[in-house]
């Protein structure tokens, strides 16, 4: 008669192992308590807003000293990939302007650029369904062309079709980018603030350029705000974010700080999915692949 095998005895789990999982249960216990830091007290480590506020007050420095009820042109141009990342800055500086009494006309010089200035122009327009201030806008829309279209519009950008008083007061004043009294160039990677300083800047001078651009145009764009040809500059993350911060988008909060609930939650559920993912290989459950030191 075959003596009956001995139970096998479910595999404890080693030092080595609690080794292993030591460090992703400390990044996220580190994470989880500093999502509970009040922004306040964040060290500017911890903030996504950049704590050099330079460009931020070069911005603001510029709109709020535009003339009462100023013409303002947004050359509305950025691209669907890159868009995203200054959403929330250019509405910032829409809202700032507007705040300020300027009045606002877009246009654009790519189809992207369009599809996506419909997008704010419409946003911009709801305020008034909503109970707020519907700010004056003209919607001069897509002109073709690209750079060629662009010098063609120093001399003449509002389109024959165009009405309104926002339309005629830029038509007394010669009808072309020179009216406006200040530009604001939302750019992307097809046209953008560079083509508006090579190819505007040198026939209208006098004029003051600001821009908004993702972060990948901001070498190419750093030189011209050093120079003078940019009167302000927004180009990194951290900057959009500060600029947010100072100024508020009409129906959201002040604070556009990342939402700390929301990434609790994930990571304290990432903790409890590697604590189980212990107990269940120091319990043998987790089959002869986990007991080989990986998982089944």
């Amino acid at each position: 008669m075959a003596a009956s095998s001995a139970p096998e005895e479910a595999p404890r789990i080693t030092r080595l192992e609690l080794r292993r999982y030591a460090p992703p249960i400390g990044l996220l216990l580190v994470l989880a308590v500093a999502t509970l830091i009040p922004a306040g007290l964040q060290p500017p480590e911890l903030r996504l807003a950049s704590p050099d506020r330079a460009r931020v007050d070069q911005m603001r420095a510029v709109v709020a000293g535009l003339p009462s009820s100023s013409l303002v042109l947004v050359g509305f141009d950025p691209d669907l990939g890159t868009y995203p990342e200054i959403r929330a800055t250019v509405r910032a500086v829409l809202d700032d302007l507007t705040s300020h009494g300027a009045r606002l006309a877009f246009a654009s010089f790519t189809a992207e650029g369009r599809a996506l200035a419909a997008a704010e122009i419409d946003r911009l327009g709801r305020r008034a369904e909503a109970g707020g201030t519907r700010p004056e806008m003209l919607d001069i829309g897509f002109i073709s062309g690209a750079e060629a279209g662009l010098v063609r519009a120093v001399s003449s950008i509002v389109p024959n079709s165009a009405s309104g008083a926002l339309a005629e007061a830029v038509r007394a004043r010669g009808g072309g980018i020179g009216a406006f009294d200040l530009v604001v160039v939302v750019s992307g990677g097809d046209l953008g603030a560079r083509s508006w300083v090579e190819q505007v800047g040198p026939r209208l001078p006098s004029i003051p350029m600001v821009a908004v651009a993702p972060t990948f145009l901001e070498p190419e764009l750093a030189p011209y705000l050093r120079s003078g040809q940019l009167k302000a500059l927004l180009a990194t993350l951290r900057e959009g974010v500060a600029y947010a911060e100072e100024v508020p988008v009409a129906g959201a909060p002040r604070d556009r700080a990342i939402p700390a609930l929301p990434m609790l939650i994930g990571m304290l559920i990432a903790l409890g999915w590697l604590v189980v993912i212990i107990m269940q290989r120091a319990t043998g459950r987790l089959g002869p692949g986990a007991r080989e030191g990986r998982l089944a």
